[in-house]
Order: C-alpha cells, then structure tokens, then sequence
C-alpha cells in the first residue's frame, strides 16, 4: 500500500507568516498557508502554496484551506507551532492501519517539553462530551469524508471573532453527530507555547463565550452540559457569579 498524499495547512496572519516553522520537504507532503488581512510571499518553497484571504478569522481560513487541500489526510496548524515529526508520521500510520477512523485528536507540548494540559492515558472515541479541550494542532483528518459530508469549521467561532474559542470543538461534536468516527491517541503531535486563549478562564468575556460553545453544540440540554462541566472544576470561574451567568448564558447586553 502506497503512503497516503498529507496537507499541511496553516491559519495565519499576515505579520505572522515569516515566523512559521516549516516542516521539511516531503514528496508527498503539500503545504498550504491561510494568510489574513494582507499579501505576502514564500520565497524558495516550491511545495507551499499561499491562500490569502481578506477576511480575519481562524475557522474561514480553515475552512479555505480544507476545500483546497489535495491530501488525503490534513493537519491543522498555528503560525506559532511546530509539528513533532515523530508524532505525524504516527498519527499518519493510525489512519492506514484503521481505515475507519476519519479523525484524530493527539497531544501537545509546551516549551518545556510538558503536556499542555490533562490528556486520557489511552485510546478513547470522542464525542460532545469528551473533547471540549481539543485545540487545532491536535486535530488531523481524512478529507473525503469532510468533503462528502460538508462538515466545516463553524465561522461564528474561533480566534478574530467575538467568540474566540470553541471552533475546534464544535468542528468534532458535528463531525460526530454526523456519524464519523474520531479518536483520541496518547502520540505528540505538535509543540505550542503555554498560553493560548483556550486556557484563559475567570473573566466575564471568556465564560460568556464558552456558554455560547455548549449552546451550539448541546442545543436544548445547554444548562444541563454547563453545569456538568461546572462541577468537574468549579474553582477555574474563580466567582460564583460567573459559574451562574455560565449555566444560565445570562450575561451583560
């Protein structure tokens, strides 16, 4: 069996273009960059191909770049990360072998070679209510049966939009919902720095941004789901104030 063809697509603006650390060149390997709210160039790169967009926003470049890509499989990533080689060839390996899976979710580190945060310790199938802490670089995908689903990046959510977060959750709740079969496995994938906006918590802005993630994904039974991500930790609202706003979505016009 031959290797599958892979997309590498990053979301970026356009200041921060020239900062993204490009994996090496594969034959089999097409790279494609989003680039939002202006024009540039990569010089002496023959395998990267530019998208520019005049729009800001993390889920339309995504977006963009899953209707563009070729590969079979595609990985999302930041300008402001870099792939574990080891991790993709893995994650890539999982797909060939499990020819059901459509998508996986693996692991970050931080700078300091740490999880980034807490993982399950083994294989496990995702759903709504298993993979609220997912992050784009994380994420990889069998495109066609996206495609042949139009399952896409909810463009009301993520980074340059009001809601600045939840877009990657809300892409594998609908990607369940639909039928396809996403897992979990313990492989680094990705390295990303520590502070990112999906472990801010404590503020009126980011609790009323989450609320509206679990109404879009939980639709009627939104009280119930926020409440039962309340009492997994309560401590991380830091006010009982904003743990009420959060399970009623009740907050300042």
């Amino acid at each position: 069996m031959s290797d599958p063809s892979i997309t590498i697509g990053y979301s970026s603006l356009v200041d921060h273009v020239g900062e993204i650390k490009l994996p090496p060149r594969r034959n089999n390997i097409e790279i494609i960059i989003a680039v939002q709210g202006g024009f540039t160039e990569i010089p002496h790169r023959e395998d990267v191909k530019l998208i520019h967009l005049e729009s800001i926003g993390a889920a339309k470049s995504r977006n963009q770049i899953l209707a563009a890509a070729t590969g079979e499989i595609l990985f999302f990533g930041d300008d402001d990360m870099e792939w574990s080689q080891e991790g993709m060839v893995s994650i890539v390996d999982y797909f060939t072998e499990n020819s059901n899976v459509d998508l996986i979710l693996g692991q970050a580190i931080n700078e300091n070679s740490l999880l980034r945060k807490r993982y399950f310790k083994r294989k496990r199938r995702l759903s709504r209510f298993n993979s609220a802490k997912a992050a784009t670089y994380e994420i990889a995908i069998r495109t066609k049966p996206f495609r042949e689903k139009s399952i896409k990046f909810n463009e009301s959510f993520g980074a340059g939009t009001e809601n600045y977060l939840g877009d990657e959750y809300i892409f594998i709740s609908d990607a369940c919902a639909n039928g396809l079969i996403c897992e979990f496995i313990p492989v680094v994938v990705a390295i990303h720095p520590s502070d990112s906006s999906g472990t801010q918590f404590g503020t009126m802005e980011d609790t009323k941004v989450r609320s509206s993630v679990f109404q879009e994904v939980f639709g009627r039974l939104a009280s119930l789901a926020r409440l039962g991500f309340v009492l997994k930790d309560p401590l991380r609202f830091r006010s009982l104030d904003l743990i009420i706003r959060f399970v009623l979505n009740r907050f300042p016009k």
